[in-house]
């Protein structure tokens, strides 16, 4: 029988939901005064950070919750925050340092930094910072203070710092060892709050409670943890101190299942824990972080319920053996049990995970009620050794915030690094010179074209030209990243940060890749496709005609645009339309590996997905030779269109069986609705086991059917646990507004 934590959740609530975000407030407007008073002219970009470090960890009085074991909250940023330096309007302490310099980012070309402007503000592009990712979706290495703590951290980089060559090798190593006692003088902190409430405290176990942190804070994470219940704590200490100092969100907590069960079985072995002990802790760890939003508050704007928190499962291990233990099946007990939405589940699957798995994942999606992403190893692994990687890389690596992709500990790619393939399509279809000259790009036309191999030959040169620019943007404007902020704190879990001395805004990562993710691939295949069979195969209508009528909005041309969306298209699994798809990813592939990255040596890496510009972006443009009209939803990753009538998942899978997944790197996604009403956990197992088999790589996968959604639009109040995979993140279809309904229920929903 579950564990009733009705305590526990009301005391988070309170917190949470009455109480962080004016405390975080209130801590931002406290510290950036005294920094702004402390600060030197000429204060280098290190010590700038290390007196921010320092002046959060002296000015900020630890929260503990009575009905908790863990000890990590800081009480200094807003509830939903996940460490960005600004977040929905939320600022922090943190974010202090990048304030002060941000203006280096503009400085230094102010008509670059124009250009940059105008090209994201006409949505050719997205990058979630000026040049580059700044503030979010980084993902931390837990291992090394798993393994060794940050004592061990301090003492590699200070026996690194003996061998430093220059003055600024020497200040990144330096600062890296303060931050580190930064961390232990924080952990220290709560453990003397634990002390005092143990002494206040009138329940037994409120005072366990506290006693046990003040034991563990004392010592962990500056020495190793030493049980499973300071390896779990210090995920959750790490996430939210390093959040508060550096001032960038961490999106992941890495492979739990992988990184926690030698701590699990040794507690085990020695008699210290019992399986229902450890479960409670997974329980409770999990109810801490998804009490950190309201459930029910309605999802309107862009981000309204992503909280950017994650955690892998399953995979495999180094030898590539399929990874399924205890923990992997309790913290999917647990997510299930307590209807847990964050953090987000990632569970990595291929056709040789065991039965076990699939159906401890599936229990719940095909109630209705999975917040899992599944990803798809026999997909991805094959992506990351085609990079160069070895296979142990390749096979260790992480999926955190949406769908970020990348090798655990070795690098950390921009997660929202978005191209807008379908912008520049539409500027060259449209012939939008006005808006061409806005963003100094040319697009060329295909009006005049003669045949489809020149209107396709025009597509792609279109799509090198995008992908050029962008590359040129963040070349000669990311490169300044060190001297506006660094990450000290952040770059010493990389074990290559400390041996080059270098921190990872200055190339200190193993890896220093670029993820080119792209929007509306199935809509220009589909568009490609209208246009090659209804205007050169059959000749029905002139090219001229037929982009007429697009640009008209397809009014007083009805019959033109039905006879567009009734052309083969992109996932129906036709040859014809399988066949472009495969050339055209492959043409891309070409384009994005000849570019060069941000960094000198690192790759450009595919991807296809986005998040929720599915509708914003949408709005904002025109229609489309596929059927598709001004400001209709565009497709998601590799989702095929919802102007296709498609019956079977089945079709989807073979047409993602004719792409080659070791192309896409970057990740890609794709939705699939099945019914609900025909799901069984073995009908499931092996849905999944021939999608392994295709380039599917990120799959969110829901089972409903349309008349259960448009029953709980009539009658909320029955579908209580109703839970739908929205974009990058997982919400009840109740909480999400009529519009977001609405685009849900468009979707394509297949009979089998």
């Amino acid at each position: 029988m579950a564990k009733d934590y009705a305590k526990l959740r009301e005391e988070l609530k309170s917190y949470y939901l009455n109480q962080a975000d004016e405390r975080g407030k209130e801590f931002y407007e406290k510290i950036f005064p005294i920094l702004d008073s402390t600060y030197r002219e000429g204060m280098s970009v290190f010590e700038m950070k290390l007196m921010q470090y320092r002046t959060i960890t002296e000015e900020f009085d630890p929260v503990l919750f009575l009905n908790s074991p863990f000890y990590y909250e800081l009480g200094t940023m807003a509830a939903q925050c996940d460490g960005a330096r600004s977040f929905r309007g939320h600022k922090h302490a943190g974010g202090w340092v990048f304030k002060k310099n941000e203006h280096i980012f503009k400085d230094q070309d102010p008509e670059l930094y124009y250009k940059r402007k105008a090209q994201g503000h006409e949505k050719l592009y997205n990058i979630c910072g000026t040049y580059n990712d700044a503030s979010q979706h980084f993902l931390y290495y837990f291992r090394p203070v798993l393994t060794v703590g940050l004592k061990g951290i301090y003492e590699k980089a200070a026996n690194r710092l003996k061998t430093a060559e220059t003055p600024e090798q020497k200040e990144f190593l330096e600062t890296v060892c303060e931050s580190m006692l930064c961390l232990k003088r924080i952990s220290e902190k709560f453990a003397q709050k634990a002390e005092l409430l143990a002494s206040l405290t009138s329940t037994k176990k409120e005072r366990e409670n506290m006693l046990r942190i003040a034991d563990s804070a004392k010592r962990t994470p500056w020495e190793a943890p030493q049980s499973f219940y300071e390896a779990l704590n210090t995920l959750a200490f790490m996430r939210k101190a390093v959040g508060a100092l550096e001032g960038v969100g961490l999106s992941s907590f890495g492979r739990v299942d992988m990184d926690l069960y030698s701590f699990y079985q040794k507690d085990i072995a020695e008699g210290k824990l019992t399986p229902n002990e450890a479960y409670d802790l997974i329980s409770m760890f999990l109810i801490t972080f998804d009490m950190h939003y309201d459930h029910d508050m309605k999802m309107v704007g862009y981000s309204d319920h992503e909280l950017e928190n994650t955690y892998v499962l399953g995979g495999c291990d180094a030898d590539g053996k399929p990874l399924f233990n205890e923990l992997t099946e309790m913290f999917l007990r647990a997510t299930r049990e307590e209807k847990i939405i964050y953090p987000k589940i990632k569970c990595r699957f291929s056709k040789e995970s065991p039965k076990e798995y699939f159906d401890a994942i599936d229990e719940a999606v095909i109630k209705g009620t999975s917040t899992v992403l599944f990803q798809n190893d026999d997909a991805c692994i094959p992506a990351f050794a085609r990079t160069g990687r070895p296979i142990e890389e390749a096979r260790d690596y992480i999926v955190s915030g949406c769908w970020d992709m990348n090798g655990y500990g070795i690098e950390n790619s921009d997660g929202g690094g978005y191209v807008n393939l379908l912008k520049a399509f539409e500027f060259s279809i449209h012939n939008r010179t006005d808006k061409m000259k806005e963003v100094g790009i040319k697009f060329k036309p295909i009006d005049n074209a003669k045949s489809f191999e020149e209107v396709y030959s025009i597509t792609c040169e279109n799509m090198n030209t995008l992908f050029k620019e962008r590359a040129e943007i963040t070349r000669r404007g990311a490169h300044v990243w060190h001297k506006v902020d660094v990450l000290p704190i952040f770059s010493s879990s990389f074990d290559s940060c400390i041996e080059k001395a270098a921190d990872f805004t200055e190339k200190g990562a193993k890896y220093n890749d670029d993820h080119y993710l792209c929007l509306g691939f199935p809509n220009i295949i589909d568009s490609l496709l209208a246009i090659k069979t209804l205007c050169f195969d059959t000749k029905k209508y002139t090219l001229s005609e037929f982009l007429g009528a697009m640009r008209n909005n397809w009014e007083g041309n009805e019959l033109m645009q039905c006879d567009a969306m009734r052309c083969c298209g992109w996932g129906d699994g036709s040859r014809e339309s399988n066949a472009l798809a495969a050339r055209f990813n492959a043409d891309l592939f070409k384009m994005v590996d000849a570019l060069e990255a941000t960094h000198e040596g690192g790759k450009v890496r595919l991807g296809h997905l986005t998040y929720t510009e599915i509708r914003w972006w949408g709005e904002e443009t025109l229609a489309t030779p596929d059927g598709r009209k001004n400001g209709d939803y565009f497709s998601q990753g590799l989702t095929p269109s919802r102007l296709k009538y498609i019956p079977s998942s089945t079709n989807v899978i073979n047409s993602l069986a004719h792409l080659d997944g070791s192309m896409m790197a970057g990740n890609t996604v794709v939705n699939i609705i099945l019914p609900s009403d025909k799901m069984t956990l073995d009908i499931c197992e092996a849905f999944l086991r021939t999608a392994a088999e295709s380039a599917m790589q990120s799959l969110q996968l829901n089972c409903t059917t349309k008349k259960q959604l448009l029953d709980a639009q009539k009658h909320p109040e029955k579908y209580p646990d109703l839970i739908v995979r929205v974009t990058g993140f997982s919400a009840k279809f109740t909480s999400l507004s009529p519009d977001w309904q609405k685009e849900v229920l468009s979707r394509n929903f297949y009979e089998s």
